[in-house]
């Protein structure tokens, strides 16, 4: 009986010159796509070390973009950055994480013009009351409390917000905090009486909010809502007067029928004659 031959691997039969050419282009495809990579890896480092290294782009200007309560120079300074270093030396985050330390500074941008100039952009906060707790501290119209008042912010002309303690705010402090800010929103962009005419406003848990005026010191007491609609009762009735306060202690506006205007003095008067005159 003949033994059957087992089939060979036909590429076993091939020559060898013709096995070591396929394997050579196989070994030319993969370096083809792997030796880009580190080749652009070294180059941009290469590139980026020609760019520090270059004095051409060394910073021979700083400018600063937004700034009201802060100095130009104080924002140079936050920034960390000098002239005579390179401009592709610094990192953008950590020049904007150095001046979003200042509390003034809500957000920051960092601009490089080439070749030797960067352009600092700050977006401040504008504090919009003082609130006083065990001190006074500067709050913005969103209630963001940023910084404690200083000698520094005396050329500030704020009103001052009295009885709101936000470190221990409970359901009701919240609600009184979402009012209080929407009444100094509309006290802020109001023609008429407005922001510039208060000097206090107080907040309390039983009675809502009051407002008292910068001239005579006299109280508005305005509760938690419908500010606009009271606000106008009582420019109807100082109308009425000639724009004049003095003599007048108190407004309670806060009945939507009639407005009960208290005097300071104790003498009864109604129309000039009532201890309380309706509006």
């Amino acid at each position: 009986m003949k033994r059957k031959m087992k089939k060979r691997n036909r590429r076993l039969k091939e020559p060898l010159r013709l096995r070591a050419a396929r394997a050579a282009r196989r070994a030319a495809k993969v370096l083809a796509f792997a030796l880009p990579v580190p080749l652009l890896a070294a180059g941009s480092w290469w590139a980026y070390g020609k760019l520090v290294d270059s004095a051409y782009f060394n910073i021979a200007g700083i400018s600063v973009t937004g700034e009201e309560n802060l100095r130009e120079e104080d924002v140079i300074r936050l920034s960390g950055l000098k002239e005579g270093e390179n401009l592709f030396s610094f990192s953008k985050d950590r020049v904007i994480s150095g001046l979003k330390a200042n509390p003034w500074i809500e957000s920051a941008s960092i601009d490089r013009k080439l070749p030797d100039k960067v352009v600092i952009e700050v977006k401040e906060r504008q504090p919009a009351v003082l609130v006083k707790t065990d001190a006074l501290y500067l709050m913005d119209a969103r209630g963001i409390i940023f910084k404690r008042y200083s000698t520094e912010d005396e050329g500030l002309d704020l009103p001052v917000v009295t009885g709101f303690v936000p470190e221990r705010l409970g359901e009701r402090e919240k609600e009184l905090e979402g009012r209080l800010l929407e009444l100094i929103s509309l006290l802020t962009g109001r023609s008429g009486f407005n922001i510039a005419g208060v000097s206090e406003i107080n907040v309390d848990p039983a009675h809502g909010l009051s407002i008292f005026t910068l001239e005579e010191g006299v109280r508005l007491d305005i509760g938690l809502d419908g500010f606009e609609e009271k606000l106008l009762s009582f420019e109807r009735i100082l109308g009425t007067r000639g724009g004049v306060l003095r003599g007048i202690e108190a407004f309670d506006l806060n009945n939507h029928r009639e407005v009960v205007v208290r005097f300071a003095t104790d003498v009864a008067k109604r129309g000039g004659e009532a201890n309380g005159e309706k509006g």
